[in-house]
């Protein structure tokens, strides 16, 4: 029973752990580690992150209509 249990949490670990990469609910967590591992240098605050995202997504030209 035990060792189910441990499954079903390390199952739902996983899972939770993909909707968040794949939502982008994990980008500033990601954004941190990758600074922390090339050094560091100024870092963005989490509402600077999201800004920035937010900036990079909106502001390439639309071909759309």
């Amino acid at each position: 029973m035990r060792q189910l249990w441990q499954k079903l949490r390390s199952g739902a670990r996983t899972a939770w752990h993909g909707l968040r990469q794949w939502s982008g609910d994990s980008a500033y967590e990601t954004y941190m580690r990758c600074a922390m591992r090339n050094g560091g240098g100024t870092l963005l605050t989490r509402e600077q992150f999201y800004v920035e995202q937010l900036d990079r997504k909106y502001s390439r030209p639309n071909r759309c209509c």
